[in-house]
């Protein structure tokens, strides 16, 4: 495990405070008693409730729920440990509890002892930031995941007939599908799928995705979705297709050997309704990866302080769930204030840059996909080369496209686009957008409904007819925005 690794060089570098930011308490004490038994010390506990004690003993240290008592006890202590102090952050307040602790910190220092506090967010005083080792300890990854279903098939089978049947595939996929959950979690989640029918099959994958669709939603930022349309189902972007095409296998290890890095994202900037959300959603299913989707406007919270805490908690959910295509609709909306962020007190500034910083360095293989209606209200520092690999502007669909999207729409609606005269339906759309021509389709199923007949091409001819399409009526904002493209991103058709 890199934590027991990282951890371990704090230790014997001589960190005398660190400070362990994760929710897994337990997984903390596990990794804590490995590194206790590889450097021979002992672990020693203390909680609010029980006070301090030594692991594997029975018996806690008299009189010690108090955390200055039992920091003094420390001090008292000559021989080398660990000592894992779980509620400290309480207490961290209290002018007795810090200066306890600056004190143990001096003399920590001079020796392979190391004080270890835990709680999800630790708030650290100005007396003690300089003397403490912050430390993250990540989800657990494949091995870990892999040993817990292990252990969690062995727990199962001891009280009734379990069934495991896991092909490589399979496997590699239900790992895939507990990444971004806490052991707990996990557990929780692995117990249920197997449960439910006395078996763990490749059938199990979407119970646990399921669990985890629920864990993003409990947290309001992200939404998980599942991207239910492929490339084959948007109707032109040849450009496109063919750039995400190149990249498909780019986050597998053979890509890692080969030396490729992993691709960061594009901005999908175009007319409205031509299909730049359904293409950011369709990556994800072509690529066979998780699919997040942040709104800028939901990171933006009545509290000081809560918007920035939103956003480090967006940021870090898409790191766990890496690989994954994290989906940003209308980022220009987030951040059209950024230019005058007078009237937030410069929140919206503060937001930018740190989504900026982290575009450029994320070191998770993350692909951003996002989508922009109005390039005009997007800062020009967002566009910037290492940020995006490119930018990709979707323009109304031509002649061959719309056939291509009225045959796409109506096979989904089990209509034979052989039945229709394509030629005849693209002429009559001529500067329709994809969701305007999917509309009049629609409107066309009504009202063939409606006479008691089937949709025929005369029908949706009639209705489009009786259409005013955005390219009429917002002509000038179009042209607008050709015009930007034109020479500065890549076309999309």
């Amino acid at each position: 495990m890199d934590a027991l690794k990282d951890l371990e060089l704090l230790i014997r570098s001589r960190t005398p405070i660190i400070a362990v930011e994760t929710c897994e308490e337990d997984r903390v004490e596990e990794v804590l008693l490995s590194l206790a038994a590889r450097l021979s010390v002992p672990l020693f506990l203390w909680t609010v409730s029980e006070g301090l004690r030594r692991s594997g003993a029975g018996n806690q240290i008299y009189d010690t729920q108090d955390p200055g008592k039992a920091l003094a006890n420390l001090a008292a202590i000559k021989e080398d440990g660990i000592f894992f102090f779980k509620d400290l952050h309480h207490y961290l307040d209290h002018p007795e509890v810090v200066r306890r602790v600056q004190d143990l910190s001096s003399l920590f220092s001079k020796s392979s002892r190391a004080l270890i506090l835990s709680a999800p967010r630790i708030d650290l005083p100005a007396e003690l930031e300089s003397l403490t080792a912050t430390f993250k300890l990540d989800l657990p990854g494949a091995d870990e995941l892999w040993a817990l279903v292990k252990d969690v098939l062995t727990e199962l089978a001891q009280t009734r007939k379990i069934r495991a049947q896991l092909s490589g595939e399979e496997r590699a996929r239900l790992l895939e599908s507990l990444k971004g959950l806490t052991l707990q979690e996990a557990r929780r989640a692995l117990t249920m799928a197997i449960l439910e029918d006395g078996a763990l099959t490749g059938s199990d994958v979407q119970a646990v995705l399921e669990i985890k669709k629920e864990r993003l939603r409990k947290e309001g930022i992200l939404d998980f979705l599942t991207p239910e349309d492929c490339m084959a189902d948007v109707g032109g972007l040849e450009n496109l297709k063919s750039w995400l095409q190149k990249r498909r296998r780019a986050f597998t290890a053979e890509a890692r050997k080969f030396g490729i890095p992993h691709p960061k994202g594009i901005i999908l900037l175009g007319v409205q309704g031509c299909g730049k959300s359904l293409a950011a959603k369709a990556v994800a299913h072509e690529w066979s990866l998780p699919l997040l989707k942040m709104e800028p406007g939901r990171l933006y919270g009545r509290f000081i302080g809560e918007s920035e805490e939103n956003l480090e908690k967006a940021l870090g959910v898409a790191e766990r769930m890496a690989p994954c295509v994290l989906m940003v609709d209308e980022i220009e909306k987030g951040f059209a204030s950024v230019s005058s962020s007078e009237t937030d007190a410069g929140l919206s500034k503060r937001i930018f840059g740190r989504l900026l910083g982290w575009l450029q360095d994320r070191p998770a293989p993350v692909f951003v996909a996002a989508t922009c209606n109005d390039i005009s209200q997007l800062p020009p520092e967002m566009m910037r080369k290492g940020r995006f690999d490119e930018i990709f502007f979707l323009d109304l669909p031509k002649r061959e496209e719309r056939k291509e999207i009225f045959a796409l729409h109506l096979r989904k609606r089990g209509r034979d686009p052989a039945a229709f005269d394509l030629d005849a339906l693209a002429a009559a759309s001529d500067g329709f957008s994809g969701s305007e021509i999917e509309q009049a389709i629609v409107s066309a199923l009504y009202t063939a409904f409606s006479r008691s007949g089937d949709i025929t091409t005369i029908v949706i001819v009639e209705e489009l007819r009786a259409t005013k399409p955005l390219s009429v009526a917002r002509a000038e904002e179009i042209d607008a925005l050709r015009g930007w493209a034109a020479g500065r991103a890549v076309m999309a058709n």
